[in-house]
Parts: C-alpha cells; sequence; structure tokens
C-alpha cells in the first residue's frame, strides 16, 4: 500500500497531539486490473491560537485526475484524518476550508471541475473561506507526501460605527461594492458585481449606529471599490459613496468608524488590518453633500511625492497634525511621528530581507497618524535631531503619544540604504545591522510646501 499525506494547514506545529478520527473508502478493483492501492491521505491541524493561524471546517478535498474529479471528501475537523484509495497517477488536489453544505452550494465528483464555483446559498453569509492546492504523482511502491498551505480568499469586515446620526433617521447601512461572488474549487472567483449591504443598529445614545456581527466578504472584483454610507430620514434614504483609492484585498481586517455633521455629511476613517503576512493599511474617507472625496489614506508605502502637501510648512517644535516638527528647510518638513513600537525580532530571526522589510512596514504601519501618508525610518541626521531636541519632544508629546527614550535604540536607514540601529543618545556611533528584537521603529514623514 502506497501513502499520500496532505496536511492541509495554514502553520505547521511540531509536538501537537491529538486524538484523531480516520475516514476511509473500500479498496476496490477499478477495472483493468487497476486496483486502488495508494492512499491519499489528508489531516488538517491547527497552528497557533490568533485567528489568522486557524484553519477554518469543515475542509472539502477535491482529487482530479486530469479534468475528472476522483474523489471529493470533507473533513469536519483538526482531530480527522481522512484516506482516499487511487490508483498510481498524477493528481490535481484541491483543498477549500469554511464552506459548509448548509451554507453552500458545494459540487459532487459526478459534475466538479476546478473552475465549479463554490456558490453561497441564497439568504447565507460567507464564511472564512480558505483555499489550497497541488499536485501529486502517486509511483507503484512510493509514498507521497504533499503539504498544503492554506490561505485566506476573504475579508473581514470587522467593524462598523456611525456616530452622530441624526435622532431622526430610521435606518443605517453601509455598502461595499462591486464584489467576487464566489469562490471556485481551484481557488480562483467567478460570478462579478456582486454587492454586500451591512445594516447597522441604533445604540442607546440613540445618534450611534453599529454593526451588530462581523462580515466575511470576498473582495472586489474590479479596483477601485466603492464603500457607501446611507441613511434614511422620514422615508428618503441619501447615500454618500466613497471611490477607494487604495485597494481592498482578501486577507485584510476592515473597521470603519465615521462621524456625520449636518453642514458636511458624513466623514469616515477606515482601517484596514491585515493578517500578519500581509501587513496593515488605513484609509480615510471625507462624504459631504455633494459627493465624495479622498481626505487621505496610508497604506505604509510612499505616495506619489513621497508625503503630503500644505500650503505653509509648520515650524519647527510645534505640532502639526498631532505630530512634532522635527525640521523645516522653508519649502520641506519632517514630521515626527508621537507613536513608536519595538520590531519584536532579532534581525537574523528573519528569513530574508524581504521579510524583515514586511515586518518593518507592518511596525510603521502600526505607528502612523492616519490621514498621512508616505511614513519611513528616520535616516542618521534626522535621527540625531530626534536626539537633540528629546526633551522638547517629550514635553510636546506631554498629552499624548509615546515619550522618546535617549538610551533606546532606534531603527534608521544609513547613507546606502541599509537598515541599521543604534542607541538615540549615541550620535557618533556606527549604525549596526544585526539588530535586536527590542530595537525601536520611530517613523518620520516628509511634507512639501
Amino acid at each position: 500500500m502506497k501513502n499520500l499525506s496532505l496536511f492541509a494547514s495554514t502553520l505547521a506545529v511540531l509536538g501537537l497531539t491529538a486524538c484523531e478520527k480516520t475516514l476511509v473508502d473500500d479498496i476496490a478493483d477499478v477495472g483493468s486490473g487497476q486496483v486502488k492501492n495508494s492512499v491519499l491521505q489528508v489531516r488538517t491541524r491547527a497552528g497557533g491560537s490568533a485567528d489568522e493561524a486557524t484553519v477554518a471546517y469543515p475542509v472539502t478535498v477535491y482529487v482530479f485526475a486530469g479534468d475528472e474529479c476522483r474523489a471529493v471528501q470533507t473533513i469536519g475537523d483538526e482531530g480527522q484524518t481522512l484516506n482516499i484509495p487511487l490508483v498510481e497517477g498524477t493528481y490535481s488536489v484541491y483543498a477549500v476550508g469554511g464552506a459548509s453544505a448548509s451554507d453552500y452550494l458545494l459540487p459532487d465528483a459526478s459534475d466538479a471541475l476546478s473552475t465549479s464555483a463554490i456558490a453561497l446559498r441564497e439568504g447565507h453569509e460567507h464564511g472564512d473561506l480558505m483555499a489550497a492546492s497541488a499536485t501529486a504523482t502517486l509511483v507503484d511502491g512510493g509514498t507521497n507526501t504533499v503539504t498544503l498551505g492554506m490561505t485566506r480568499e476573504t475579508m473581514l469586515i470587522q467593524d462598523v460605527t456611525i456616530k452622530k446620526i441624526p435622532t431622526a433617521a430610521t435606518a443605517v447601512s453601509v455598502t461595499i461594492a462591486p464584489l467576487w461572488q464566489s469562490l471556485t474549487i481551484g481557488g480562483t472567483y467567478s460570478t462579478t458585481n456582486g454587492s454586500s449591504t451591512i445594516a447597522l443598529t441604533r445604540q442607546e445614545d440613540g445618534r450611534t449606529w453599529q454593526n451588530a456581527a462581523s462580515a466575511y466578504l470576498l473582495p472586489p472584483c474590479s479596483q477601485p471599490a466603492s464603500v457607501s454610507v446611507n441613511i434614511t430620514i422620514g422615508g428618503t434614504t441619501k447615500t454618500y459613496t466613497y471611490s477607494c483609492s487604495d485597494q481592498l484585498e482578501a486577507g485584510y481586517k476592515i473597521n470603519i468608524d465615521g462621524t456625520y455633521t449636518e453642514a458636511v455629511g458624513v466623514n469616515l476613517t477606515g482601517t484596514i488590518t491585515g493578517a500578519t503576512w500581509l501587513g496593515e493599511r488605513t484609509i480615510s474617507f471625507e462624504f459631504d453633500e455633494n459627493g465624495s472625496s479622498v481626505s487621505g489614506d496610508n497604506n505604509g508605502s510612499s505616495n506619489e511625492d513621497n508625503g503630503i502637501t500644505v500650503g505653509d510648512l509648520p515650524a519647527v517644535g510645534t505640532i502639526y497634525q498631532g505630530c512634532y516638527v522635527l525640521t523645516n528647510d522653508g519649502t520641506t518638513a519632517t514630521l515626527l511621528s508621537p507613536n513608536e513600537v519595538a520590531i519584536g525580532m532579532k534581525r537574523t530571526d528573519f528569513g530574508t530581507t524581504a521579510d524583515m522589510e514586511d515586518a518593518i512596514a507592518d511596525r510603521i504601519n502600526q505607528t502612523a497618524v492616519n490621514g498621512i501618508s508616505g511614513w519611513r525610518l528616520p535616516t542618521m541626521t534626522e535621527l540625531n535631531r530626534m536626539y537633540s531636541a528629546t526633551d522638547d519632544i517629550n514635553a510636546a508629546f506631554s498629552y499624548e503619544g509615546t515619550a522618546l527614550t535617549a538610551t533606546r535604540k532606534y531603527l534608521y536607514t544609513d547613507s546606502d540604504g541599509n537598515v541599521v540601529t543604534r542607541t538615540l543618545n549615541q550620535p557618533d556611533m556606527a549604525g549596526v545591522e544585526d539588530f535586536q528584537a527590542n530595537a525601536y521603529v520611530r517613523p518620520v514623514v516628509t511634507i512639501t510646501k
């Protein structure tokens, strides 16, 4: 007997033990002397305690030989092991997680194609859909082990809060469009131009409206996506629509916080927080009675001019949009974030430079200020300026923000573009590339006149 082992999980865990239930198809002669004497073995395991590190059950496994579906089996929980007898040959294996038969129309083996849709049943809502695929070849007398990493195919609308709604309002909702409507067995999307409307509930203060539960949605089928706020007063519904300048993508958590004013309409700020492997983005929205416009968006990378533009640059030592003005040369000014956070990992813990850059981008996003884009690590000159102005900075941030610590190590970018670190109060110290987990990120941004 030959074994093909498939571990469907987002993260392999060594030393994890569990009682396992086994599902086995009967071994049978399939004709022409071919016997199902090989076994496709599927185990699903959850890695870690975070939401992003779990497998969404049930997991439906489809096994194809060419275009023909040879088997469909479902794993109900992480304690099950699935064994599927097969003849030797090459197979495409697809796994779809989080799609229960009660919520979705699941193709069976008789009519399944890799392009078949996992369609949502009418009146039901999407779950935390995940997908994975691999190709495996079974040879006589051999064992083939395949590992599948499940990837999240939905985005999560986690929290929607709209404040200061007029007391006369009878309904408030948020609509996101255009969305994909279905996921296929092969992990692609199908059916365009869907939309999802999330109804909000009036809170105790009478003027705040909030969603009652989170909602999983498939990502937009085209960009830019639109986010609309619908407010019903006296039988008339007004809609304020924002066209997102940043992409909404699968794998991100989205929080929308808005405030209504009668003169302006609705001002919204939204935070899109990604799973750890995707980073974090912040998007700001502004809605008014004449339409919608962008007040700014921040995705942790530079925009066209690597900053924002203001008419009159703020003076050094003042607070501008919640940030300390570090420098001003008459045409540009550098703002220092009121926030900082430890990198949390040693340089040698990162497998590649790209992994390190992703982690730094994530920390920058955590410490960025809403409505301002282009945040980055400081240069050595800017780090020296931070040290010389430490007392002034901390005095300016006395009412908010995190104190700058002169004896703390901070990451910065050297003249060659390398990410290095040094203690803030050692301006003559050469930057060290092999930073430790306790090195801190305190970003800056350049604005122009």
